[in-house]
């Protein structure tokens, strides 16, 4: 059961939802010419059942197009002069906790993050504003584990770094057909020198945007990021890092749960999901091939690892420990801020899920033992 039932759900959601899934999608935040390309990309497969999202995508990227200009023009220079401080990224794979650590990290004050506006239109916010009938269409809660949701709420970067570039094996979400092609986009290994580039260029654009406006260190969050520490130590040489992992048991169901739940908000074509576990079991792998190769380029006192089960049984002390860890400052100033946010998830209740088959739970075993061994789980 999730925090909310159906009779808990708020006014106006089931419409809310109705269109989450046929009519908007993170997309929309590209502008014209990067649209474009991934449609041609796509030969312009888009099922029946979602061209009144592609037009919708079409007549909002006409628009962020010239937004973009607008705001390269006001804001290029001076955000090429920023001094920006060490961002933090999240790191972990999808649902393994970290869309709770960065939240925990957010209630800081002194820290910003990426909210869902500023993650929807990462070229555009510094000269747009969201609306209230805009925060008003949109859920919520997300629809795989009832997260409150809002326009300010933090988001996961990875959706302005997919709009912005198309450098994004989020991109396999929205255009199933061609998954084998945008999981190059996991590490960036497999991608171009330029497109390389290219993305690296994003990430710095989009945290200077973010402190420009926040004036305060950024802290970044997406599982994606788990795979491309080279890429972000090339932006940002003081980074800081904060890894969490999970049990792998739960978190194949919870990603399998999640994939279900969330591609219908994303995706222009139908997807086939009669390889879902092979592609989760596959990207888990990829991402943790990269991840254990990479994580000792990270300088010392630039990062620190914990787990779900000790943020969720001493969230204080864990959180502490990563401050500490990190250099973020004291953490006792932002303790009340902490506090207070998890004073509001004491009716939250986590998914629960039947038992994996054996079969299946065999093939987890398998593919992820050297997860299983590194982090003590028990097999």
């Amino acid at each position: 059961m999730t925090a909310a039932s159906l009779s808990e759900r708020p006014s106006g959601e089931p419409m809310r939802e109705f269109l989450a899934r046929w009519l908007f999608n993170p997309l929309q935040g590209m502008t014209l010419d990067a649209w474009t390309r991934v449609l041609v990309d796509n030969r312009l497969r888009v099922h029946p059942a979602y061209w009144p999202r592609a037009l919708l995508t079409t007549a909002v990227a006409a628009r962020n197009s010239v937004q973009a200009r607008l705001a390269e023009r006001r804001f290029g220079a001076e955000l090429e002069a920023l001094d920006v401080p060490p961002p933090v990224f999240v790191l972990g794979h999808y649902r393994s906790g970290t869309t709770h650590l960065h939240n925990l990290l957010s209630a800081d004050d002194r820290l910003a993050y990426a909210g869902y506006y500023e993650c929807s239109f990462p070229r555009t916010f510094l000269v747009t504003e969201a609306s209230r009938l805009g925060d008003a269409l949109v859920p919520r809660r997300r629809p795989h584990d009832a997260v409150a949701l809002g326009l300010d709420a933090p988001a996961e970067d990875e959706l302005a770094l997919c709009a912005e570039t198309a450098l994004s094996p989020h991109l396999a979400w929205h255009f199933p057909q061609r998954a084998d092609h945008y999981e190059r986009y996991l590490t960036l290994r497999q991608a171009r020198p330029a497109e390389r580039e290219a993305w690296v260029l994003a990430l710095r654009r989009l945290v200077r945007r973010l402190t420009w406006r926040h004036r305060r260190p950024v802290v970044l969050k997406s599982p994606c990021h788990t795979a491309r520490i080279p890429l972000i130590l090339e932006a940002f040489p003081d980074a800081r890092f904060v890894h969490i992992h999970r049990d792998p048991y739960r978190v194949f169901q919870s990603t399998r749960h999640m994939e279900l739940k969330v591609r219908p908000m994303f995706q222009f074509q139908m997807p086939d999901l009669a390889h879902l576990d092979d592609q989760i079991l596959r990207r888990y792998v990829v991402m943790y091939d990269a991840f254990f190769a990479d994580v000792r380029r990270i300088p010392e006192g630039q990062y620190t690892e914990i787990s779900y089960r000790a943020l969720t049984d001493d969230p204080v002390g864990t959180l502490r420990g990563v401050y500490q860890a990190l250099d973020l400052a004291s953490f006792e100033a932002a303790r009340p801020r902490v506090c207070a946010y998890l004073g509001g998830l004491r009716k939250y209740r986590t998914n629960r899920y039947e038992a994996l088959e054996p079969a299946l739970r065999a093939r987890v075993e398998s593919a992820w033992r050297r997860n299983f061994e590194a982090w003590g789980y028990a097999v």
